[in-house]
Formats: C-alpha cells, sequence, structure tokens
C-alpha cells in the first residue's frame, strides 16, 4: 500500500511521500497502469496522460498536455471529434464533485493489432479530483476502456443482452439517486420551517446548502417562542453535507426545541440540557451550536437578548445608527464533548431599530484567509447594508459573504427589534451613512 500524496502542481514528474528506499515515481506509477486514463483541470485542459492513453491515440505526450481536451482529440489521425455523452459526464462530475459513468460509446481509431479502422466502443468512468477537507474538484480522471463490439451490437446491429443490461443498471442508479435527492429535500424542508410570529420582532431565516448532489446537510436553525413571549434562537452546525448529517441535525434540532420551550432555562442551561439529553439518547454526534434567548421588551422598546455558544461563531449586531459590531467573546465547549466547565454567557441590548445575526462557519470562512480576517469582512458587509429591511439585510450578507458556493452549508437566522416609523407610514425607511 501505498501513502502520501504528490504535490498537485507537480503531476508528471512529482514522487510519493513514502520513505527510503519505498518511494515511488509518480511517472512511473502511472505509466505503469494498463488502462488508459487522461487528467483534465476544471477547463478540460490536459494535465497528463499515461502511457496507455498516448499510445490509444497514436501522439506524444507532450502534443496532448496543454491543449484543451477538444483541440488535443481533433488532432488525433483520423479520429473523431469528442462524444457529447462523455463531455456532459465530465461537465456533471466538475460540477457535483461524483463519479460519472459514460455507457459504451462508439469511437473508431485504428486497431494497433491490425492497423484497420473499424467499429470500436469503449466505456468512460470519471473520477473527481479533490483535496482532503476541499469540496472543490481540482481535476478529473478519465478512464477509458474498450469493450468488445460483440458484446454492444447484435448480429443486425440491435441491442443485446449485455447492452441493454448496462442500460438497465446506469437506469437504476440514476433513479436510486434520484429517489435519494427528493426524500432529503424532503427531509431537510419538513425540518427548515419559517420562524413564528412574535410581536415586537422581525424575523428572517436563510438556509443555503453546499453545492452537493443531495442538496442537504448539517446546519440548521430554528426560533422557539416560549409561554411567556421570550424568543430563543438556535443556530447549528453537524459535520457532513449528505443524508447521515441531516438525519443527525433532525434529532439534535428535536432534542434542543424540546428544551428550548422551558421557561426557566437560559442559553447555556438549554445547550447543557440538550447535551445531556442528546447522551441519554445515544445521539452520537458533535455540532457547533448557538443559542440565543430574546427577552420581552422594556418601556423605551429595547430588549435585552442573552446567548451562549458551544464551539460556534460569534453573533453580528447592527445597531440603529447602522453601525456594526462583532459580539467577540471566547465560546464555550463543542456540543456533543460532555466536559464539566460551565458555559461562558454574554449579552447585550438591542435598541429598536438594531438587528442581530446568528450564522454558520459556512457563511464566513475562506480557504487561505484567517477565520479572524473573515469575520471581519462579515462585519464591514453589514455595516455597509444601508437597507433597514431585515429581509434586505439578510439576502446582501449571503451574497456578499459566502463566496465559495459549494463548499459548506449556511444557515442563518436574522432578528430586528421593530423600529419607530422612518421616512413613511408603513415603517419601512432606507437610510444612507
Amino acid at each position: 500500500m501505498i501513502r502520501g500524496t504528490t504535490p498537485a502542481t507537480d503531476t508528471r514528474g512529482g514522487r510519493s511521500a513514502v520513505p527510503g528506499d519505498a518511494a515511488l515515481d509518480y511517472r512511473d506509477l502511472f505509466d505503469a497502469l494498463a488502462v488508459p486514463k487522461i487528467v483534465l483541470d476544471p477547463d478540460l485542459v490536459v494535465l497528463d496522460a499515461n502511457r496507455s492513453y498516448t499510445e490509444l491515440l497514436g501522439m506524444p505526450l507532450d502534443a496532448l498536455v496543454g491543449r484543451t481536451l477538444a483541440d488535443a482529440l481533433a488532432r488525433v489521425p483520423g479520429g473523431p471529434p469528442p462524444v457529447p455523452r462523455a463531455m456532459d459526464a465530465i461537465a456533471r462530475c466538475l460540477r457535483t464533485g461524483m463519479p460519472e459513468a459514460v455507457e459504451p460509446t462508439r469511437w473508431d481509431l485504428p486497431d494497433p493489432r491490425t492497423g484497420e479502422t473499424g467499429p470500436r466502443y469503449w466505456m468512460l468512468l470519471v473520477l473527481p479530483v479533490v483535496r482532503a477537507g476541499d469540496a472543490a474538484v481540482r481535476a478529473v480522471v478519465v478512464r477509458v476502456e474498450e469493450v468488445d463490439a460483440a458484446d454492444v451490437e447484435g448480429a443486425d446491429g440491435g441491442a443485446t443482452p449485455e447492452r441493454m443490461s448496462w442500460h438497465s443498471t446506469v437506469a437504476r442508479m440514476r433513479a436510486a439517486a434520484a429517489a435519494e435527492r427528493e426524500a432529503a429535500v424532503a427531509l431537510q424542508t419538513s425540518v427548515l420551517t419559517p420562524p413564528p410570529d412574535v410581536p415586537g420582532l422581525t424575523l428572517d431565516v436563510r438556509y443555503q446548502p453546499a453545492n452537493r448532489i443531495t442538496r442537504v446537510g448539517g446546519d440548521w436553525y430554528d426560533v422557539v417562542l416560549r409561554e411567556s413571549g421570550r424568543a430563543v434562537l438556535v443556530v447549528g452546525d453537524v459535520a457532513g453535507h449528505d443524508v447521515d448529517a441531516a438525519a443527525a441535525m433532525t434529532h439534535l434540532k428535536g432534542v434542543l426545541r424540546t428544551v428550548a420551550v422551558e421557561d426557566d432555562a437560559g442559553p447555556a442551561a438549554v445547550l447543557d440540557r440538550a447535551e445531556r439529553a442528546a447522551a441519554a439518547l445515544r445521539l452520537e454526534a458533535f455540532a457547533a451550536v448557538t443559542v440565543a434567548v430574546v427577552d420581552l421588551p422594556e418601556p423605551d422598546g429595547s430588549r435585552r437578548v442573552t446567548w451562549a455558544r458551544a464551539g460556534s461563531l460569534p453573533p453580528v449586531v447592527r445597531r440603529a445608527d447602522l453601525g456594526a459590531e462583532l459580539l467577540d467573546e471566547r465560546p464555550g465547549r463543542l456540543f456533543g464533548l460532555l466536559l464539566p466547565r460551565e458555559r461562558p454567557e454574554q449579552a447585550t441590548v438591542l435598541e429598536p431599530g438594531a438587528a442581530l445575526l446568528v450564522f454558520t462557519d459556512g457563511l464566513v470562512e475562506r480557504r487561505g484567509e484567517l477565520l479572524t480576517d473573515s469575520l471581519e469582512h462579515l462585519r464591514e458587509d453589514v455595516e455597509q447594508v444601508v437597507d433597514l429591511r431585515l429581509e434586505r439585510l439578510a439576502d446582501c450578507v449571503l451574497a456578499r459573504s459566502a463566496p465559495i458556493r459549494g463548499v459548506d452549508d449556511v444557515a442563518l437566522v436574522a432578528l430586528q427589534v421593530t423600529p419607530a416609523p422612518v421616512g413613511g407610514a408603513d415603517g419601512v425607511g432606507t437610510m444612507t451613512a
């Protein structure tokens, strides 16, 4: 078993990280693979091909590398242009990060055994290349395998049982994937419901899934209205972007909702009680969670908000004068660790017109950027939105501060203390800085 990775910037001369005499040269290993393979970047430019692939096309490697796939194949003597279904499969793999298979396709290349050009059929498998911890597809490997023409065409040119079996297998795979997507989306939709009406408060929620095939993940939001009239905001993030993460999220959301409705519980107590309940129910999942409790209004209309964080990011508040603050106090322990330490709580007062944003890390995390810098960019983005409407603020924040589409889920709860009417009887106005 070979361990270690080859730097992505050296696809033709890198060496593996295996120490000592066991080290293998990447080029030797790649060329030893008997099945033809070609490596493409996201723009379909050829990065590399093994010896089997170059021999198949009858072209040297230097004639392929650096050219687009279409341009490279156009230079194959007597070769046809790229097959549309193959190009579509490559595009889907780049977009979704999922492997793609292409049914046997005719491509008439000269037979190296006879030198004659006749019907030849090829089955393609397109594999995504991703870096650990990074969902973006950095390249694709296309595996090309010849299949016997007799297995594809009958004596009369019609379909054979083998070809029909291929079609039925692909159809079953696609049907199963579609059914899983539908079930996952239905699960997510049933859990992420609109917030309740709370007198004196405006609430808005957002969920943006990672750009994966199932379109679901482990992020969630919730707003609970207690009998006393206090509102409880919950935003959480279970690791993962699949149906398992969505299922774990559903269970944890239910536990936190059950505990949050208790009127005597502050945010730290909600987290502690929910953590113990989840452990008793054997819900083995870790999550980053923020719980915020919004008190009843003071005579001047202001509201006190108290929150506790379990490994999550700090909220952002936009004051009535449009200045924005990052409420950056130390977070408590991650939800699920069951450590015997007291969870810290913080509090602030929201005057009429002030807004609070509670969110998961997908809103701000950027590759190659410190988290502190990303949070400061979010604060600046919030401060630059001069529209008083909460819906507009949420839209602008998502548009500006979630730059890496498809990498992580985003859950957001935005709350605003109802402001005094500004600029009109409908209570909606726009201010400029």
